[in-house]
């Protein structure tokens, strides 16, 4: 693959949001993109690595590409360069009119109270599964749009797939069309994914270590969301079956990723900048979280 530079690409006035780092819009080929750059790690006094900055956007492009590959609806994302750094641009999926509700901010406008998985009231900007279902379920902006559920467990599946810990309520959203139609906004914010802040290092001590490599691939591995007060696994929700509508999601996007794993891998042996190291321990996680979790639970 090729990556595009982006040096002469002059900045728009569109401003993006979020707290995940620098962005900034650039018009390319007539469309609205939003570049994404790397995190500086010596800021955050990353410990035993040995990175100067993370690799979130080639794991954005990598995350949304597999997305893309399984057939779900997701952001376009194109890898490139500028100012001798690596960044994704991610194309604007809103037209002029057009504004993007995120989850949290719905959220918050529910009217009934809001309980979590311990009984208890709270104030509506907790990650509690529990109380994201019944905002689902109840809140009367959704009522009108079909396959939210759906969408939000098609979400969790495939990220657990990448292993993206950062599915917050603010990176997936409702999108309100300027005649009033509303529709699910196609999944976006996917760099939190595939251990970004490792270096090349760490991944072969992982790879040569199978109890290691079990662990991060899915034992040990914790998602955003909560239970009872206490982060969740997203692996362990899959294989306890006690959501149906998480199983459902399983058993449609199982078969899609076991048919397009080949397609995934190559998509990331094609891709110029990574490493040996880096291309095996991608490709081998996703891999193995497949066969190890969906696989073995749609097996059941």
């Amino acid at each position: 693959m090729e990556l595009i530079n982006f040096d002469d690409f002059e900045q728009n006035q569109r401003m993006y949001g979020g707290t995940a780092g620098r962005k900034m819009g650039i018009t390319y080929e007539g469309k609205e993109y939003l570049l994404k750059f790397p995190g500086n790690l010596k800021e955050q006094q990353m410990k035993n690595i040995n990175l100067s900055y993370s690799n979130s956007p080639v794991c954005e492009y990598i995350g949304s590409k597999i997305y893309e590959i399984v057939g779900l609806p997701v952001h376009n994302t194109i890898l490139g360069t500028r100012n001798n750094k690596i960044v994704v641009a991610c194309k604007d999926f809103l037209g002029k009119e057009d504004r993007l509700y995120e989850f949290d901010k719905i959220k918050v406008t529910f009217e009934p109270r809001f309980l979590d998985s311990n009984g208890n009231e709270t104030n509506g900007v907790g990650v509690d599964l529990y109380e994201i279902m019944m905002t689902i379920q109840e809140h009367p902006f959704l009522q009108d749009i079909p396959g939210v559920k759906e969408h939000f467990w098609n979400m969790f599946i495939m990220d657990a797939l990448i292993g993206n810990t950062d599915r917050n309520n603010s990176n997936w959203g409702i999108i309100l069309k300027k005649d009033g139609l509303k529709e699910i906004a196609p999944v976006y914010d996917n760099g939190n994914c595939l251990n970004s802040k490792w270096d090349d290092e760490k991944m072969k001590i992982v790879m040569n270590d199978s109890d290691k490599m079990e662990a991060e691939a899915y034992k040990a591995r914790r998602c955003i969301f909560e239970l009872h007060g206490k982060r969740v696994n997203p692996y362990n929700i899959i294989e306890s079956r006690e959501y149906s509508e998480c199983l459902e999601a399983a058993y449609r996007l199982t078969p899609q990723i076991g048919n397009n794993l080949n397609r995934i891998q190559e998509m990331i042996r094609e891709i110029p900048i990574l490493s040996e190291t880096q291309k095996k321990f991608f490709t081998s996680i996703v891999e193995y979280r497949y066969e190890k979790v969906l696989l073995k639970c749609i097996r059941k």
